[in-house]
């Protein structure tokens, strides 16, 4: 069971539905990282599909937990190229504006609000710009999606081996 993962240091969780195109982005960074083999014991890899406000409500409620979540997502934003990743602030997000980060209602910013506030676990939230969603069935990422998943499995490889990056003294996407 995934309760195993909240005594890692550092949580990497992708969201996404596989079966949707671009949509697949989080859970396609996850399965590159494992065939990476990046695996430590302070470093726990998890698809939530999309089931992640289920993965939130437990870490509200669970004892020990991360002390770093990094959610990984894909999310149609306006004046963003396809493929093109971005890191979400929690608290740059408008209440009113939630849903236009979102493909699969993404957790409440409310709920992660309180993840962040009550528990002092770093939150980070990296999306890729989609290029499109199906609207049937439709698996598989898009070219420039796909490159993005290299991209973002770089970045998170450095964020949880560098110090530098892991002291938060260092950035870039």
């Amino acid at each position: 069971m995934y309760l195993d993962l909240f005594n890692k240091d550092i949580l990497v969780v992708g969201c996404g539905n596989q079966l949707l195109g671009d949509d697949g982005f989080g859970p396609a960074v996850i399965e590159s990282l494992e065939a990476q083999n990046i695996l430590a014991d302070h470093i726990g890899l998890l698809d939530a599909g999309t089931s992640v406000r289920e993965l939130l409500f437990d870490l509200l409620l669970s004892s020990p937990i991360p002390k770093r979540l990094i959610l990984i997502d894909a999310v149609q934003h306006s004046n963003v190229l396809p493929g093109e990743i971005i890191r979400i602030d929690i608290d740059q997000i408008p209440e009113n504006k939630v849903a236009d980060y979102s493909l699969h209602q993404f957790p409440t910013i409310n709920m992660l609000k309180e993840l962040r506030d009550a528990s002092m676990i770093d939150i980070e939230i990296y999306a890729v710009q989609i290029d499109n969603i199906p609207q049937m069935v439709k698996p598989g990422l898009s070219k420039p999606v796909k490159e993005a998943v290299r991209k973002l499995c770089n970045l998170i490889k450095l964020k949880v081996y560098d110090p530098e990056f892991i002291s938060g003294n260092r950035e870039s996407v």
